[in-house]
């Protein structure tokens, strides 16, 4: 349905992507939620903080060495 969106005349905003960036991340889908951020950035959008927490939430959970 997210693919389609343009095809209806309605197109994403970055509200839009950072719902589907969170549910992949959600759902470890780590790689699909970064394709939809560099999809996002190179279509206009800035990630905001939001998007950067989402990921930052990644990085904390799935690799505690990297804080050290």
């Amino acid at each position: 349905m997210f693919g389609s969106m343009g095809d209806n005349g309605c197109l994403p905003n970055s509200c839009c992507y950072n719902v589907m960036i969170q549910g992949f991340l959600r759902n470890s889908y780590p790689s699909k939620a970064t394709q939809l951020l560099m999809e996002m950035v190179g279509k206009g959008f800035s990630a905001d903080i939001f998007t950067v927490t989402l990921f930052m939430d990644l990085i904390v959970h799935s690799n505690k060495s990297i804080l050290l």
